[in-house]
């Protein structure tokens, strides 16, 4: 049986569902849409006029939305419903009962993926556990942001790559990015 979605969906050539999911993956997996270049690479179309008729097609059929003159502006037209929010459960102290939440309120995460000036290193082994960061943590860190002296910096001294509070870094250290996110899976 069909889903309502896939049941209203328009009739797709191979290569627009083709090039649609490959518009998918990249705004699912990486949080923002390929540029028309990106597209044209990916499935051997030389000119960027060959990638927008295929662009146009898949908005004409309500699948995607552009903004035009703007640089990955492609979305989704149905957006996955809180891909990158999670339902607030509520607040807990450690001291007292869980303290609910509004029952539709949610948290968004989205500031962590849509930044083109963010990136991740997974850190591995103990040293950072002072700083909040544990084996295995994923860490999020902005390459654009200039730091400030409260900031945990990530910093290149030599061929050493570790984090540090921005206050402690010595002059030669060279700053990666500035710390703005850890993603910890447990279990």
């Amino acid at each position: 049986m069909l889903s309502t979605t896939e049941e209203r969906r328009p009739a797709l050539t191979q290569r627009q569902q083709e090039i649609y999911e490959f518009l998918k993956d990249k705004i699912l997996n990486r949080g923002y849409g390929p540029t028309v270049r990106e597209i044209g690479n990916h499935f051997g179309i030389r000119s960027p006029n060959g990638v927008m008729c295929h662009l146009k097609a898949l908005e004409k059929k309500g699948l995607i939305t552009r903004e035009s003159h703007r640089s990955r502006a492609i979305q989704l037209a149905e957006a996955p419903e809180h891909r990158l929010t999670l339902r607030l459960a509520g607040d807990v102290s450690g001291d007292g009962p869980l303290r609910s939440a509004l029952p539709d309120e949610r948290v968004d995460f989205a500031s962590l993926f849509d930044s083109e000036g963010n990136c991740c290193v997974r850190a591995t082994g103990h040293a950072f556990q002072s700083h909040g960061i544990m084996n295995a943590d994923h860490v999020v860190v902005n390459r654009n942001q200039t730091p400030s002296e409260r900031d945990l910096v990530l910093v290149s001294s030599g061929s050493i790559v570790t984090f540090i509070a921005d206050s402690q870094r010595k002059p030669e250290a060279e700053v990666l990015g500035v710390v703005v996110g850890v993603i910890r899976r447990v279990g």
